[in-house]
C-alpha cells in the first residue's frame, strides 16, 4: 500500500472513530457543509478535496494537532535551510 493511501485510510479511521462517539455521518456533513457521501468517502479512505478534509478535521477538533505538527516540521526545515550562492557567470571578452 502506498503512503498516500495509507494516510487516507488512517485519517478515515480516526475521523470515523471520533465522529461516531457524538454524531452520525449526516450530522457531521451538515455541520461541515458537505454531503454525507463525502463523509463516507473520508471514512473509507477515498481521496477528497484537501479543504473538505480540513473542515472535517476542524469540526472534530483534530486540526490543531495536525497544525502543530506541520508548524514544528516547518520550523525544523527553516532552521536547516541555507541559501545557496549563485554561480558567477563568466563574461566573454569582446576581443574577436
Amino acid at each position: 500500500m502506498q503512503k498516500t493511501q495509507r494516510m487516507l485510510m488512517s485519517l478515515g479511521k480516526l475521523v470515523s472513530s471520533i465522529r461516531s462517539r457524538s454524531m452520525g455521518q449526516s450530522e457531521l456533513a451538515l455541520r461541515t457543509g458537505v454531503g454525507r457521501n463525502t463523509i463516507s468517502s473520508i471514512e473509507n479512505g477515498r481521496p477528497v478535496n484537501a479543504e473538505t478534509l480540513f473542515k472535517v478535521l476542524e469540526q472534530l477538533d483534530l486540526i490543531d494537532d495536525l497544525q502543530q505538527l506541520v508548524d514544528q516540521m516547518v520550523q525544523e526545515q527553516g532552521s536547516a535551510l541555507s541559501r545557496k550562492s549563485r554561480k558567477v557567470v563568466q563574461e566573454l571578452d569582446n576581443d574577436f
